[in-house]
Formats: structure tokens, C-alpha cells, sequence
């Protein structure tokens, strides 16, 4: 069966992490909804660029999804927070043990905001440590604990996006894109 991912943008997301995820996941044979927070199709980056997602994330709220997955950026993140029906979608990911993550400023603008990372160990951008209540893994590219992925920034984007892949579709899955992309996979 097809695994479902969302990927939600809203605008000013960082689009190197947003599309290196909808890019490792497409290349994986997932499907993935680009979905767009608020009242049109196009959202804009943190650089200015239009980018036009699938879908708009209320159009999402009632299918069930294998992985929630937050871009960083700002102030992409801070709009991701504001909005209640991701806040609603990632809290059932989580009361139903279903996967979700997030990178960048993501996880502690929005997954700490919302109580996501209670309990959870987590990594973000060295400019919003600070905001995490567990600091113990830091300084990791990726951090998974328990249902939750969290990664630092744009840097570690295709790591995280491969990660991701491992965890919910296997490690041959993940050797596979990897090699796909001429990517070192351990």
C-alpha cells in the first residue's frame, strides 16, 4: 500500500527543506500533498520564490496521512504554528503513535508550541535551541524518539528527507533513493 505523506507550506518557508522532502519522497514512491496553508495555492519562500502546492490544507484535514512533515523557514514556521487545523492534524498524528516532523525552526516554533516534543528528544536550528525544553541532542543532525523526527536546517534537509524514507518505507527503500541521488548511505 501507497504510503501518504503531508508536507504543509505556509508562507515563508524555507524551500530547500520543503521540496528536498516532497523530492525524496516522490523519488521513493510515496505520495506526498504539497498543501498549502490559507486561501490559494501559491505560497511564497523565505527567498521569494512562488512555489504552487497540490492541494489547501483544509482540503486535507479528514484523510489520514503515514507522516506529517514541517519545513522550516521564518516566518514559515511561525504561520505553520498559527494555523489550527495543522495544529489539530499533527496532535492526532501523535494521539494515534503516527509519525511527524519537522526541521529547522519548525520543531521548536511549532512542535514545542504545541506540546509535540513533551517527553520526546529533538534537534533544531542553532538559532532556536533555546526554545526547546530538552536540550540533550542538540547538536545531532537528526534526532528520532519515539513517533517524532526532528533536523537542523537546510544542510541536513536531504538526511532528514532519507531518514524519513528508512523509517517509513525501509532501509532499501532508503539505500535506493540514496543511490538514486548519488548519495553515501551507511
Amino acid at each position: 500500500m501507497q504510503k501518504k505523506v503531508l508536507v504543509p507550506l505556509a508562507d515563508g518557508f524555507e524551500m530547500l527543506e520543503a521540496l528536498s522532502i516532497v523530492d525524496v519522497f516522490r523519488r521513493a514512491g510515496a505520495h506526498v500533498d504539497l498543501a498549502a496553508i490559507g486561501d490559494t495555492l501559491q505560497v511564497t519562500s523565505s527567498h521569494s520564490v512562488p512555489v504552487i502546492a497540490d492541494r489547501k490544507l483544509f482540503d486535507c484535514a479528514k484523510e489520514a496521512y503515514d507522516l506529517i512533515v514541517l519545513p522550516g523557514g521564518i516566518p514559515g514556521a511561525e504561520n505553520l504554528k498559527n494555523s489550527s487545523v495543522l495544529a489539530e492534524l499533527l496532535k492526532k498524528q501523535n494521539s494515534e503513535n503516527k509519525l511527524y516532523g519537522a526541521i529547522c525552526a519548525s520543531p521548536a516554533v511549532v512542535l514545542e508550541h504545541h506540546g509535540l516534543l513533551d517527553g520526546k528528544k529533538a534537534t533544531c536550528h542553532p538559532s532556536f535551541i533555546e526554545q526547546l525544553k530538552t536540550r540533550t541532542n542538540v547538536g545531532e543532525r537528526v534526532v528520532f524518539d519515539k513517533n517524532c523526527v526532528t533536523s537542523r536546517g537546510a544542510g541536513t534537509s536531504i538526511e532528514f528527507g532519507l531518514e524519513l524514507v528508512g523509517i517509513l518505507l525501509g532501509e532499501d527503500k532508503k539505500k535506493e533513493v540514496a543511490k538514486g541521488m548519488a548519495i553515501d548511505c551507511p
